[in-house]
């Protein structure tokens, strides 16, 4: 399906990890806002079972997804909270230290489709990220931006198998803007 747009990329942090048996609890969804491109990598392994001169079965097993995210602003706040620095608020600082423990956090976003009135909320339940590599350049003869990234790593949460859910919802539809705010004010919204 052809896409058109991004937009609404929001994260929650996880304040309890999830266990085989209970679920993951996670902070109210934050505005990470200025998203430029969200780049999905799925790792897979397959294994093939031959036999006869041929193969004759195959078996394929999802590994992690790597999510790589570029945003036009990274908030001081927000990089501190996805990467497990410390934040002051008073002096708007990021102290980085060598003990620092990105979080588990849950990503929230929203496409927009070519299909007519079609948008996805995707949600991922369960990642960490890294800084990614970041190039800054001095002003040019030509005008250019750059950008914040970010590398993450998802996984499948232990208490139900989750990586990510996909919504789609028709925006001429008058229940739109009730199921985007419940989407996006918890994650996921209790899709199951």
């Amino acid at each position: 399906m052809a896409t058109s747009g991004l937009s609404n990329l929001k994260y929650a942090r996880m304040t309890t990890e999830d266990t085989a048996t209970t679920a993951a609890v996670y902070e109210t969804p934050q505005d990470l806002p200025g998203v430029n491109t969200v780049s999905v990598t799925p790792e897979t392994e397959t294994a093939r079972l031959y036999g006869d001169n041929q193969t004759i079965a195959t078996k394929t097993k999802h590994k992690s997804t790597g999510i790589t995210l570029d945003i036009a602003k990274l908030a001081p706040k927000d990089r501190a909270a996805l990467l497990g620095h410390q934040y002051n608020s008073d002096t708007n600082v990021v102290s980085v230290t060598k003990n620092d423990t990105p979080p588990y956090v849950a990503l929230m976003y929203q496409v927009d489709t070519e299909e007519d009135n079609k948008k996805e909320l995707h949600v991922f339940y369960k990642g960490k990220f890294t800084p990614a590599q970041e190039d800054t350049n001095t002003e040019g003869e030509s005008l250019e931006y750059g950008l914040h990234n970010l590398k993450g790593e998802f996984i499948h949460r232990l208490n139900d198998g989750k990586l990510e859910d996909i919504r789609t919802i028709d925006i001429s539809n008058s229940d739109t803007a009730t199921i985007k705010t419940a989407f996006f004010g918890t994650v996921g919204g209790g899709l199951s």
